[in-house]
């Protein structure tokens, strides 16, 4: 799935940690939102603004409608609140190693998943939406012959992750805590009837 991070970042009005924060602001020539005219017109719809949440949060774990609608089953099989599915889209793979500050994008964190380099409780995995509970160790293999790219990205500080930077080692401590979506509970619960 090819993406336009500065085009997406314009569009929903804030930086979705692609750049750090002084790339961001050289590389958006103006917060105007994408196309001709750069502004929206109107009014919004209520069915306009669930689509804009459930358009943010898929852009910002970068998932695509159809993974989306999969989670979003999975979830209201058993019971369904908003916390649960931003809690349920951090414990994925993918993220917890960007999480970690082990790779600069979720996308660069795919890559290593694929190729092989990461092991969790040490068992080689291969597909990155798998998910992570509390107490799991993430190891990544070859992980000093890696560039050090502190100054290229946001540096995360999260109390639930625990971090060996230089060793490519990690342990979800517990459940996260971090939610960067406020919106109700049932909020997405109209999209998908």
């Amino acid at each position: 799935m090819k993406i336009k991070k500065n085009k997406i970042c314009r569009r929903e009005g804030e930086n979705f940690e692609f750049f750090s924060e002084k790339k961001f602001f050289s590389k958006t020539r103006s917060l105007l939102t994408p196309g001709e005219h750069g502004t929206d017109k109107g009014k919004i719809s209520d069915y306009g603004m669930l689509l804009r949440i459930k358009q943010k949060i898929k852009r910002y774990y970068i998932l695509s409608e159809k993974t989306f609608k999969l989670i979003y089953k999975k979830i209201s099989r058993k019971f369904f609140f908003c916390e649960d599915l931003v809690n349920f889209l951090e414990r994925r793979l993918d993220n917890i190693i960007y999480r970690m500050n082990f790779t600069l994008s979720r996308k660069n964190s795919r890559q290593k998943i694929l190729h092989g380099f990461v092991y969790v409780n040490y068992k080689k995995v291969k597909f990155s939406s798998f998910i992570i509970d509390s107490g799991d160790s993430v190891y990544i293999e070859n992980f000093l012959n890696l560039k050090f790219l502190y100054d290229c990205k946001n540096f995360f500080n999260l109390n639930w992750v625990f971090t060996n930077y230089f060793n490519g080692f990690g342990i979800l401590l517990f459940l996260p805590n971090y939610f960067k979506f406020n919106f109700s509970k049932n909020i997405i619960l109209d999209i998908y009837k």
